[in-house]
């Protein structure tokens, strides 16, 4: 099944997508369009159904938050159709050069990313006709991930930072001690919409993204409290209760699981 719904928070046109081979999308993306700009451009597995919409944009400029296959599924087929420039981070477009392997699982609910030279590096702004979006570096979910903040409309386009309030896994690459600190760092700026990849909030989002700081400190200090008794990940998962999700580790090898959140902790406190 595939869904699309439209998102309007004028100015802003925002598209939901979600696809699933058997009944309801258990996960949405949000594709942003605002000004001519449009950020990110969704999955390569809801290829049709997306090209069918964004095609159909004033596009001028494209952007990519970070190089996870959900946010540039479909950005050489939007380059070829609407030839104007693409931005990200120059980690960002380092990493699409030759993107890293996915697992099994990311496959089959997003599909791959396809290999990109044809993304310039900016770091510090985008600008469009009418507005000026700051890059907020935003690391820890993906290295090399920034949101786009617009501080005159109050608006943090913050990619993947936000997504819930809590999470129950997380990727084998990612630090808990960066997202911590992205968290800290964009809670200090001025906002008053939030528009997510995956569940925008437009009412009290600072609420929202300090339920999730505060989720991840408590997760953080529980972890270091048994580590730092000598508990090893494994009994640190059963010590807190947690949910060891053996079918998630094993369709994603490993790459998706509740231990990836106990050993993240803990690689950060060895750094």
């Amino acid at each position: 099944m595939q869904i699309t719904n439209l998102f309007h928070h004028p100015p802003i046109q925002g598209f939901q997508f979600g696809s699933a081979l058997y009944g309801k999308p258990r996960m949405y993306v949000y594709v942003y369009f605002v000004d001519g700009l449009l950020i990110d451009t969704g999955h390569s597995n809801a290829r049709k159904m997306i090209l069918s919409h964004l095609t159909k944009l004033p596009v001028e400029q494209i952007f990519i938050t970070h190089h996870h296959e959900d946010h540039n599924g479909n950005l050489v087929d939007l380059q070829k159709h609407f030839q104007v420039p693409t931005y990200a981070s120059a980690l960002c477009t380092k990493i699409m050069e030759n993107p890293p392997n996915i697992s099994f699982s990311q496959w089959m609910l997003w599909g791959k990313t396809a290999p990109n030279k044809n993304i310039q590096p900016i770091d510090n702004q985008v600008t469009t006709n009418k507005y000026t979006f700051q890059l907020i570096p935003i690391p820890g979910h993906a290295r090399d991930m920034v949101a786009l903040y617009e501080p005159n409309e109050g608006w943090l386009f913050s990619a993947d930072l936000y997504i819930y309030d809590y999470i129950k896994f997380c990727m084998d690459n990612e630090s808990m001690a960066q997202q911590i600190a992205s968290l800290k760092r964009v809670l200090a700026l001025d906002f008053q919409y939030l528009f997510c990849a995956h569940n925008p909030k437009m009412k009290n989002p600072k609420v929202h993204l300090q339920r999730k700081l505060d989720f991840l400190e408590n997760f953080q200090q529980t972890v270091l409290k048994w580590y730092q008794k000598g508990f090893p990940p494994e009994q640190i998962m059963s010590q807190m209760g947690l949910t060891k999700m053996y079918w998630m580790r094993f369709i994603s090898g490993g790459k998706l699981s509740t231990l990836n959140m106990v050993k993240s902790v803990i690689r950060d406190e060895r750094v």
